[in-house]
């Protein structure tokens, strides 16, 4: 159960330590005064070693440029790498877990984007292709849905953003959209055919960031993930054409607050809501027809978080969370219906330099 929960010691890349070390870092080399190359990058138990953004950037003008390499979809508004996050473990889900976070992350592409500021507003948008097919970048991203024995052959998507910040007030608007069209070839075994799993899915973003107080910023953010897909056989096979099918849809609400109470301290609070849910179509092999399951499964998991970070003179930094999850897990098609909860306490040491 504790992988439904979302802590810091279910779904990781590495075996979970208590203590474990965490690298993140950034860097910019211009080129030349309209090139230049951007990277980022972490090692962390929750991704593993992840090469995040490595992309040329060429202004064309100060209004227009383009991208090129590893970059990011912007179809999510994560604290990757913010310098100043006061979270030890963030509160999205599409942003800590990878089988979540994979569809919305980031890939090799070029992206186009303009640059301009319209009355108290600085405007960015952005649009690209991308596919981590290419140069090997992830050879197994597909969705949260996938299959041992497997072959991702095609994962082709394209996105566009938009981003406005007033200047004057600090608030911020963004939405983001990415289609995914994807194909994966699957052995089936033994006493199954093999067949390929065709498959779609849509991922639309928005948030919203402004001052209730001088001290007082607010967040708020929403992802919707919605992916169909069906199981096809080779021709010539004693099975139907299509032998099953799924229909996904994944959604996170979070609200976060951050009281900065001084150059050294802030507080934060967060409260965050995932739901999941899934419906299945089968076929009834040998006999005719299909079977639909509506409710096949559903998921819904909370979690509520304080924070306090204290930055220490010399780069050195602390953040302290207590995170309380719980969770509702059905589904009718294995008959089960389960609940639980957990708490988590974690603690990070930093140095910046």
């Amino acid at each position: 159960g504790v992988d439904n929960l979302f802590l810091a010691n279910s779904n990781t890349k590495w075996n979970y330590k208590n203590a474990t070390a965490w690298v993140k870092t950034e860097g910019q080399w211009t080129i030349h005064s309209n090139l230049a190359l951007t990277y980022k990058a972490r090692g962390e138990q929750s991704v593993g070693l992840k090469l995040d953004d490595l992309h040329f950037d060429y202004h064309v003008s100060p209004k227009f440029g383009l991208r090129a390499g590893v970059v990011d979809y912007k179809t999510s508004w994560c604290r990757t790498y913010d310098i100043d996050s006061p979270w030890v473990r963030e509160n999205d889900p599409f942003c800590t877990v990878v089988d979540v976070s994979g569809p919305s992350g980031g890939a090799p592409g070029a992206q186009l984007y303009t640059n301009m500021q319209v009355g108290a507003y600085r405007l960015q948008g952005i649009a690209g292709v991308y596919s981590p097919l290419w140069f090997g970048y992830n050879k197994t991203e597909f969705s949260n849905l996938t299959y041992s024995n497997s072959r991702v052959e095609k994962n082709n998507k394209q996105g566009f953003s938009i981003n406005a910040l007033n200047l004057d007030t600090a608030t911020e608007f963004r939405f983001g959209y990415l289609a995914t069209q994807q194909e994966q070839a699957v052995h089936g075994g033994w006493n199954a055919p093999d067949f390929r799993v065709d498959q779609v899915y849509d991922i639309t973003f928005a948030g919203v960031s402004f001052y209730a107080m001088p001290k007082l910023n607010v967040r708020m953010q929403t992802l919707h993930h919605v992916m169909s897909n069906k199981n096809v056989v080779e021709p010539g096979s004693s099975y139907p054409h299509t032998v099953r099918g799924n229909a996904l849809s994944r959604r996170s609400y979070v609200m976060e607050f951050n009281y900065q109470q001084d150059a050294q301290n802030v507080f934060a609070f967060a409260a965050s809501k995932f739901l999941m849910h899934n419906a299945l179509t089968e076929t009834n092999y040998p006999y005719s027809g299909y079977t639909v399951y509506p409710d096949f499964s559903d998921y819904t998991q909370r979690s509520f978080s304080l924070a306090w970070r204290h930055d220490w003179p010399e780069g050195l930094f602390t953040s302290v969370q207590l995170t309380r999850s719980s969770l509702v897990d059905t589904s009718s098609y294995y008959g089960y219906d389960s609940a639980m909860h957990a708490n988590g306490l974690g603690m990070r040491l930093g140095y910046q330099f």
